[in-house]
């Protein structure tokens, strides 16, 4: 089992892609949007939003927790596989302003990057439920991987 939280107002943009990778995943995934805090200054939301997530993080400790990071280890799609084989996990996607990840590291089992660059938050949405989907079709000998 797959959980997304995701600091997002909305999927507006990419919602078509994300409820066509949503159901051909089916029950293996839930997306857990959390509304941004839009108090205060950006140090002052990024407190809240990790704050947040936190919380939400208290009802998954049996699960491996994945931070998407640009700082986080650039992984392969079969490196991602080999982490998630047989594992419950929760992946967490921040907000623009970021989360406070000193913060998280105590509460996170690794951090990841698709690559060295930083995408939007629904954009690494959409690449995480590709991954899984990807994923998915390897562990059943589907060519959609290739």
């Amino acid at each position: 089992m797959f959980t997304i939280l995701s600091i997002s107002d909305s999927d507006k943009h990419r919602e078509k892609v994300v409820e066509e990778y949503t159901k051909r995943l089916g029950k293996s995934v839930k997306i857990e949007n959390i509304k941004p805090s839009r108090k205060g200054n950006n140090e002052q939301m990024i407190q809240a939003d990790t704050e947040n997530i936190i919380a939400k993080l208290e009802k998954f400790s049996d699960y491996k927790k994945i931070l998407l990071s640009k700082e986080g280890k650039i992984v392969t799609t079969m490196d991602l596989h080999t982490m998630l084989i047989d594992k419950n996990c929760v992946f967490i996607i921040g907000w623009p302003y970021g989360l406070d990840e000193p913060a998280l590291t105590k509460y996170i089992d690794t951090k990841i990057s698709f690559w060295a660059i930083t995408l939007p938050h629904g954009l690494a949405k959409v690449t995480l439920l590709e991954q899984l989907y990807r994923i998915s079709t390897i562990e059943q000998w589907k060519s959609y991987h290739y």
